[in-house]
């Protein structure tokens, strides 16, 4: 994902405006689909990429595409948003409003994504016990993604929105290598 990190605040602007209205239409759900589709169809265009980022083409050109490629199979208030950042020369930012709006989602839903990284494969019945601990203390649901990284030797590193756990043997043999230093 192209994040412009630039611009957070902006698209997080645009993402609780959309989130705002998704939520008094009992929508946000759908929203949220139908903002993942038009970021992977304008991913998957170099041309619609082309045409949206060239600042010679005028905002009423480019609206006129997002209808014809946009218009009949998506939700109005993504339409609206499109027009939106047309009008203020930020269609470039739609991949960051996508990834604002996903967090916030997540927040409004009660929904934790973390990273489990071991040094190999969890057996079923940790990962299970590790997510019913999780579950329990972050008091909602949690999506985990699970990855192998044999440099941490052994133990967990366990990253949680802007959070990390590190319980791996090498942050331990690290310690104690400070404290050897420092003794």
């Amino acid at each position: 994902m192209n994040i412009d990190k630039r611009e957070l605040n902006i698209s997080n602007n645009y993402a609780k405006a959309l989130l705002q209205i998704a939520k008094m239409q009992n929508s946000s759900e759908k929203i949220y689909n139908q903002l993942k589709e038009v970021v992977e169809v304008i991913n998957n265009s170099k041309d619609l990429q082309l045409f949206f980022e060239n600042p010679l083409i005028s905002v009423n050109d480019k609206k006129e595409i997002i209808y014809k490629v946009f218009g009949k199979d998506f939700d109005l208030q993504i339409i609206n948003l499109l027009n939106l950042l047309a009008d203020n020369k930020r269609l470039n930012l739609i991949e960051t409003v996508l990834y604002c709006y996903e967090k916030e989602y997540e927040n409004f839903n009660g929904i934790a994504k973390v990273t489990v990284i071991s040094a190999v494969e969890m057996a079923e019945e940790s990962k299970k016990r590790l997510m019913d601990i999780l579950t329990q203390k972050l008091n909602g649901q949690i999506i985990p993604d699970y990855q192998i990284n044999d440099d941490i030797i052994g133990g967990l590193i366990i990253k949680l929105q802007d959070r990390v756990i590190d319980l791996s043997l090498k942050s331990k043999i690290k310690d104690m290598e400070k404290q050897l230093v420092k003794g």
